[in-house]
């Protein structure tokens, strides 16, 4: 398995002509929507909570009401519900450009793009919950549904428009001016690929 490390992508973030993003600001907003509910899916399938008594005497997490397998499933369920979506968004052609905005729109932009960042780790966390209680391996659903997850954000060959997620999100939030020279939309993106991978890697 290839990650692409962040030295990688500041240079590929350098070197690359402007994209015009594919994604669009209601995609952001719709997606942030589906990561809420597929993570209530994973919620629902079994809360992993930590007992008290047990915190105090060393010990660790429980499951309540759910088998691993059931668990396992669900997860799953919700990783592959939510690649499966962000992969049609990815792969849908361009039907207008995304204009410069104001500053007072650009806040709105921001807080938006922040709150699909929380959600998406929010997700992950829950994911990444589950995993320590279960230590599913490489060959568990979970774990494949996690490196697709993983290739739609950070590879070019993960859809037919040979641009990442990340890519996508530098060229749409580009054109809206909203966050000038600053790196940020790269620098949070590429955090985000480093959890999955760290969560990839607790799968061998």
């Amino acid at each position: 398995m290839h990650y692409l490390s962040l030295q990688l992508l500041i240079a590929l973030s350098l070197i690359l002509q402007p994209i015009a993003g594919l994604v669009t600001l209601q995609t952001i907003r719709n997606l942030t929507t589906l990561t809420d509910e597929c993570k209530d899916m994973i919620v629902d399938s079994g809360g992993v909570v930590v007992d008290e008594l047990a915190r105090v005497l060393g010990g660790g997490q429980v499951v309540l009401n759910s088998g691993e397998e059931e668990v396992e499933d669900a997860v799953a369920a919700a990783l592959r519900m939510l690649c499966s979506d962000l992969l049609i968004e990815l792969e849908k052609p361009l039907s207008s450009s995304t204009p410069h905005l104001p500053e007072k729109q650009c806040q709105v932009v921001k807080k938006e793009y922040h709150e699909f960042l929380a959600s998406t780790v929010q997700f992950l966390h829950e994911v990444q919950e589950r995993q320590m209680l279960w230590h599913w391996g490489p060959s568990s659903p979970v774990f494949n549904a996690v490196v697709w997850m993983q290739g739609l954000w950070a590879s070019r060959r993960a859809n037919n428009q040979n641009r990442s997620f990340i890519e996508q999100q530098m060229g749409l939030y580009s054109a809206t001016g909203c966050f000038g020279k600053s790196q940020e939309v790269l620098r949070r993106d590429v955090e985000l690929v480093e959890y999955m991978n760290d969560l990839i890697d607790t799968f061998n």
